[in-house]
């Protein structure tokens, strides 16, 4: 269904009854990936992210995450219980944020995801990165990066993995997906080192091959120790694609309760 968030229309997935979970999906991706995911007793909400899916395309200045975390809020006011929101990475990043901000999240899950970057040098490094990548983007057509995306050392993913990926990625809109990276990149993100304290419940999901981003979740638990990890084995980094298995039995238990 569509929906309209501050002016902007938005495709969102609404199913089930029980407690309010909103569900956030990464770069490329779309309100669809919940389709993956385990079947659970809850209401589940899950919206295509601003230059992504069905989801309208604003301006670069409209799809900043303070601009996305505004909209996701306006989500949140469609149930007065409080909220668990469950994040893949650039979701997990948006999810991690939301929770930093509003106050009826009272749980947050982030699925290989970080709270930004450090040091004011290390984004504007990134910045440039992701200007490089939305130039190839708009000058070498979606085929082009997407080749080069699935092909990235950080996925785990068997041919069958990738071929089901490829479908969704290949009909985002380049223009999209260039100003997705110019709005809400890792370097356009405020950091939310110094506020890790002040979040909800936080729970983290990596992959065991994921060095980096296992990394960054155990940096995250020494600065706040009752941050859980959770490790989902022979899984790089989308843990929820590539052991599907192992990765539905901690996402229910996380959010249904029992660990």
């Amino acid at each position: 269904m569509n929906i309209d968030l501050r002016g902007v229309r938005y495709e969102v997935i609404h199913r089930g009854e029980g407690k309010p979970v909103l569900f956030l999906h990464g770069f490329t991706g779309n309100a669809h990936w919940v389709d993956s995911l385990p079947t659970l007793p809850i209401r589940l909400v899950s919206p295509s992210l601003l230059q992504h899916g069905a989801t309208e395309h604003p301006s670069v200045n409209r799809s900043t995450m303070s601009q996305q975390v505004k909209d996701l809020s306006r989500l949140l006011d469609t149930d007065d219980r409080p909220w668990t929101v469950v994040g893949y990475s650039l979701g997990g990043r948006i999810a991690l944020t939301l929770a930093a901000c509003d106050e009826r999240v009272e749980h947050v899950i982030g699925i290989s995801t970080t709270p930004g970057l450090l040091t004011s040098k290390e984004r504007a490094a990134r910045r440039r990165q992701d200007a490089e990548l939305a130039h190839l983007i708009e000058t070498k057509g979606i085929a082009a990066f997407v080749n080069r995306w699935e092909n990235l050392p950080l996925w785990r993913q068997t041919e069958d993995m990738k071929r089901s990926l490829r479908t969704g990625r290949l009909a985002q809109q380049p223009n999209a997906l260039a100003n997705s990276l110019r709005s809400i990149g890792t370097g356009h993100m405020p950091s939310l080192w110094g506020t890790l304290q002040c979040l909800p419940r936080t729970d983290l999901i990596v992959g065991s091959d994921d060095l980096k981003f296992k990394a960054i979740a155990r940096y995250m638990q020494e600065e706040r120790p009752d941050i859980k990890i959770y490790e989902i084995s022979n899984a790089g980094h989308a843990p929820h694609i590539e052991n599907a298995s192992e990765f539905g039995t901690i996402i229910k238990k996380l959010i249904l309760g029992g660990i």
